[in-house]
């Protein structure tokens, strides 16, 4: 990616996509930003904590990141283009909704679960599904090659990252 600035920007811009959605999601809850930050691995989103969103809300909230990526992907669809851009954006839906802490599918299986009698047992089921699939990224870097290292060293350090909290 770091050696074609198209795709760098077709990247930055997908993200740019998904975080609007939360940013316009966000506001429209009442929520306040304190500072998006930019780095290599996409944008992020810093709330000011000024008492409690609500749960639906912030169920809202999570959701709307991909839920953009899809709006825009179904949008380019229609109208008979293609390219790296759809792609990136069906990608970047599908990859924000996997069960990582640091990830929306993570925390809106987080928001769900939490305090609940379940708690124990579904954080659990998220270790063996996260660590499934690191096995099939492993899998599918053995037989495809390098193509697939980044999957799976993405997979492997939001795999820590939710082991240490």
């Amino acid at each position: 990616m770091l050696r074609d600035i198209r795709l760098m920007v077709t990247f930055y811009a997908t993200c740019a996509v998904h975080e609007s959605g939360h940013i316009i999601t966000l506001l429209s809850c009442g929520g306040r930003i304190k500072a998006v930050e930019l780095s290599g691995t996409g944008i992020r989103i810093v709330i000011k904590k000024s008492g409690m969103i609500p749960v639906k809300s912030s169920l809202f909230i999570l959701l709307s990141g991909p839920a953009a990526n899809m709006i825009v992907f179904f949008m380019i669809k229609l109208t008979g283009c293609g390219g790296v851009f759809s792609l990136l954006n069906l990608m970047a839906a599908a990859y924000n909704m996997l069960p990582y802490r640091s990830l929306d599918g993570g925390a809106v299986i987080d928001l769900l679960t939490e305090g609940s009698a379940f708690e124990r047992t579904v954080d659990t089921a998220m270790i063996v599904i996260k660590l499934t699939v690191i096995v099939c990224v492993t899998a599918i870097t053995c037989l495809f090659g390098s193509i697939a290292m980044p999957m799976l060293i993405a997979s492997i350090a939001l795999f820590i990252g939710d082991i240490r909290r």
